[in-house]
């Protein structure tokens, strides 16, 4: 999930006749500087959204600036074609299914969802928990005990069985959850227009 925001000088540079070669040096400088701001806001406003936002997720925000020649800055979640990640579910997914909705399907047999499971300080399960969990064996096992219909791991305790983790087929986002394109457009028109004045007063200042 990314935007990009392209450069409308005319209003901007209609009576400007000194110095019009400096237009689209300035016109880049303030796209790189707004996108960055962009960025900034979704990253600040990403924990008022999401519950406990990963540092992982945060910094999935990337910037890719422009050029004199390609006046467009584009900013957002990285995947789906925009930078290069290494997650298997690129951050653009799974950020893409709060901001527009969507099912997630999972990649295996099932998506493990905690029920009363301690979690890790983002509300997720902690790293090979569920493996640890599988290790021991007379504790704990995976299925669907007798008398029940959930599938899950269960741990078996004095009074009965509890359980641990639910296994899922699919998990559903409500879409909107995350306004981006309203933030990044926010954004966008509060500071482009002070960048791109900024960019062409020093372009022209120090223009040879």
């Amino acid at each position: 999930m990314h935007l990009s925001v392209k450069a409308d000088t005319k209003e901007l540079t209609k009576y400007l006749i000194i110095g019009r070669k400096q237009i689209p040096y300035a016109t880049s400088v303030a796209l790189n500087q707004t996108a960055f701001d962009v960025r900034t806001s979704l990253q600040r406003l990403l924990p008022r959204f999401i519950d406990r936002p990963t540092p992982s997720i945060k910094n999935s925000v990337q910037v890719e600036q422009s050029k004199k020649q390609n006046l467009v800055a584009t900013v957002g979640f990285v995947g789906k074609g925009f930078r290069r990640t290494k997650w298997n579910t690129s951050p653009a997914v799974i950020m893409g299914k709060h901001i527009t909705g969507g099912t997630r399907k999972p990649k295996k047999r099932a998506i493990a969802v905690p029920v009363s499971l301690k979690k890790n300080q983002y509300g997720n399960i902690q790293r090979n928990k569920v493996t640890k969990l599988l290790a021991d064996k007379d504790k704990y096992f995976s299925g669907v005990p007798k008398g029940r219909t959930n599938a899950g791991i269960y741990e078996r305790q004095k009074k009965g069985l509890k359980m641990l983790v639910a296994w899922e087929d699919k998990a559903n986002y409500q879409g909107g959850r995350f306004p981006f394109r309203r933030i990044a457009t926010n954004t966008v028109n509060k500071r482009y227009k002070k960048r791109f004045n900024a960019a062409l007063k020093n372009a022209l200042l120090t223009a040879k």
